[in-house]
């Protein structure tokens, strides 16, 4: 409807100004949300008005049409500061390209230069990046993400982030291997890569405010190991659960978008601290209290929050591994992923077993290449004289 009137608005101004409306510019901004093979469909069915309404309408149609997917492709490479203005570069090109293709089939070439169109189509294509700022609105009122927020928060020298590799750094290290899993195995799976890397960077980040609870930020034998002596499996499980609650926080403190607090909510759904819940069983307890050991975040509902939950813990677990070999490393990885389909960890999450599957033999691969043996490089023969 937008597109419709301002077409028609346009075009009873002057028939020559409608090359100035930069169409282009509504696929630029709705790249920073969504993916190319959405947007495109849409963007074609934008341009359609172009054909009942301008005298030009083919030609129109078609040079805002190589705008767009310009723009698109473009998008995906320079997408931030002053290599928004190569976008531009790109697509007046393209636009240019078509534009004299056509006018030369019509004998009309001449007539470009005489009637503006050159200038409109120069500003055209300007505005199409200049107008980049309108993420930041769309953001504002509709709560969306875009994909240059997601990179900004995936930079490592955030002040929150910054944060947690002081007080909590063995966690932020496993948060970074976590983000590097995610992310490519989001990849491969198509989905979105950099909303899985940027939710694994914070998904622990509750760990600031307590960071000798975890084991990871201890060192053994130093003394420090001792956090959970004297507590009672009850005590210490509390304690680790309450990640999530200070994560979450934090992330209010910081301003997180609602789709990282997803993550933080989502990345041990509503599991059971095994370590602590054993413990309490090994000593009398009764089996079936298992409500002072279980998460009580959110279930997992997207692709992506599938995949940090299921890195996080297989990279934890494959620290305690005695043996890095195919089959150990396969046997972790199917065991772990096995329990979360059994506790109907995954009961609500929009994932098929073909992509699991995919995403468990990314996570075993990426694992034997972190663990491969090294070589023995041998040692130098020295003749004795």
């Amino acid at each position: 409807f937008l597109s419709f009137a301002a077409t028609a608005l346009v075009h009873r101004l002057g028939a020559n100004l409608i090359y100035l409306v930069p169409f282009a510019a509504f696929a630029l901004i709705a790249a920073s949300f969504f993916k190319n093979e959405v947007i495109f469909p849409v963007y074609v069915i934008s341009l359609l008005p172009l054909l009942l309404i301008a005298e030009n309408g083919i030609e129109l149609f078609g040079i805002n049409l190589v705008a767009g997917s310009i723009g698109l492709l473009t998008y995906t490479y320079f997408n931030r500061g002053w290599k928004l203005f190569l976008n531009a570069i790109f697509i007046f090109v393209g636009m240019m390209a078509l534009l004299l293709s056509f006018r030369l089939l019509t004998d009309d070439a001449a007539m470009i230069w005489k009637s503006y169109t050159v200038t409109f189509i120069a500003i055209n294509a300007v505005l199409c990046v200049v107008l980049n700022p309108f993420v930041f609105l769309f953001e504002r009122i509709f709560s969306f993400t875009s994909y240059s927020r997601l990179f900004d928060l995936t930079d490592s020298s955030n002040e929150l982030l910054q944060e947690l590799s002081h007080r909590a750094p063995g966690t932020f290290q496993h948060s970074l291997v976590v983000a590097n899993m995610s992310e490519i195995a989001a990849r491969e799976i198509g989905a979105n890569a950099m909303l899985a890397r940027a939710g694994a960077m914070y998904h622990d980040v509750g760990k600031i405010e307590n960071p000798a609870c975890f084991v990871e930020n201890t060192n053994p034998g130093s003394g420090q190991d001792s956090y959970h002596k004297g507590l009672t499996p009850e005590e210490s499980a509390a304690d680790i659960i309450r990640h999530v609650d200070d994560g979450l926080a934090l992330a209010r403190k910081f301003h997180l978008p609602d789709v990282i607090k997803d993550f933080i909510r989502s990345h041990h759904g509503q599991s059971v601290t095994l370590y602590f819940y054993n413990v309490y069983c090994n000593n009398g307890g009764d089996p079936a209290n298992t409500a002072p050991f279980t998460y009580r975040g959110m279930l997992p509902t997207t692709k992506e929050q599938v995949i940090v939950m299921m890195a996080d813990a297989v990279e934890a677990a494959s620290r305690s591994l005695k043996k890095y070999t195919d089959e150990s490393i396969s046997e972790l990885v199917e065991e772990i992923l096995g329990s979360r389909l059994s506790d109907q960890q995954l009961v609500r999450a929009d994932i098929s077993l073909k992509e699991i599957n995919m995403v468990k033999e990314s996570f075993k691969r990426q694992i034997k290449q972190t663990y491969h043996a090294r070589i023995a490089y041998p040692k130098r023969k020295r003749d004795n004289k």
